[in-house]
């Protein structure tokens, strides 16, 4: 059992390491963080409307508590990451707890904002429909860097 209150604050941990690196862009080199406001509003429409692709959203009408719940959905996912380098590395030996196999994971784990998350707000794979999509796509680079690394290095800071 305690593993898995130990993937649950593996994964919150590493989304906060996310945050605060991003926090640190923005604080030497004015680079906005993560708009949680825009995927509060993605999943409350595909929870309501089960609209999934959506190029138009930053322009669609707000929704009430659409920021936190952007936020508890960005966190949600850090969970989901780590429970998926738990079982790579309990179940299936292919990763272990450390730095390197943190950051291969973090790297492996970008199909999900380059081919998934940039396309189904109208952004394009690889954010190729914006105005700077290798700005963008490297943004994605060290934030999930950030949190791979981080879940890499919780795990074996629990001992794993």
């Amino acid at each position: 059992m305690h593993f898995t209150l130990h993937i649950i604050i593996v994964g919150l941990l590493s989304c906060l390491v996310m945050d605060l690196w991003q926090r640190v862009l923005k604080l030497t080199y004015g680079i906005n963080p993560s708009d949680w406001k825009i995927i509060g509003r993605w999943f409350i429409q595909l929870i309501l409307k089960q609209k999934v692709y959506n190029p138009n959203i930053e322009n669609e009408k707000p929704y009430k508590n659409e920021l936190l719940i952007g936020w508890i959905f960005h966190y949600f996912v850090g969970i989901i990451y780590s429970i998926g380098f738990f079982i790579l590395m309990k179940f299936s030996n292919i990763l272990e707890a450390n730095l390197v196999d943190g950051l291969i994971f973090g790297l492996v784990t970008l199909v999900i904002p380059w081919f998934f998350m940039l396309p189904v707000l109208g952004k394009g794979f690889l954010a190729l429909n914006t105005s700077r999509p290798l700005f963008i796509s490297s943004l994605s680079i060290w934030s999930h860097v950030a949190i791979g690394i981080a879940i890499g290095l919780f795990f074996n800071l629990f001992g794993y």
